[in-house]
């Protein structure tokens, strides 16, 4: 399976929430090879990338941001936030996917197992897979329509050529 989510747990306490994202005793730790923040804007999307190298274990802590993961000529899609699936995305390496801000955008942290770098990635335009951005984001009833979710070059995030880390 080239992406699936783990649940993870929330944990009350008096001074605020703790939100779980990943133990060194589960089998999607494959070693720690850095942690990084990425900070999606609202509405931006970014992507299509594939790591050749890496395995992705992604979690959105603060927000909402869709990712969706193609395989074999499908998408999957995964919407990632406190407010929609607390959990944690993984992505094997060579697997293809792309992610979207909610309408408030959202804080990604990405669990890596190595360092990143920009040589073992690749990258195709947003136009390269037949899958509609602009379509509803409906999980949650978040309520982006076709009509204000509109992609143009004003607000489409990094580019998948990009060698900004994603």
């Amino acid at each position: 399976m080239p992406a699936h989510i783990t649940g993870l747990r929330r944990i009350e306490t008096s001074g605020g929430e703790v939100m779980k994202a990943l133990h060194a005793e589960e089998p999607d730790f494959l070693g720690l090879g850095e942690a990084y923040f990425s900070r999606v804007d609202p509405l931006c999307v970014r992507g299509w990338k594939r790591h050749n190298e890496m395995t992705v274990n992604v979690v959105v802590p603060v927000g909402h941001v869709r990712f969706v993961v193609e395989a074999n000529g499908t998408f999957d899609e995964f919407d990632l936030g406190p407010d929609h699936t607390y959990g944690r995305l993984t992505i094997e390496p060579g697997t293809w996917f792309g992610f979207m801000g909610g309408v408030d955008g959202g804080l990604v942290l990405n669990l890596s197992n190595i360092v990143h770098r920009p040589d073992e990635a690749d990258g195709k335009a947003l136009d390269e897979f037949d899958y509609d951005w602009n379509a509803e984001m409906t999980a949650g009833n978040v309520g982006i329509s076709a009509g204000n979710a509109e992609m143009t070059a004003g607000n489409v995030g990094i580019s998948a050529g990009s060698d900004e880390e994603q």
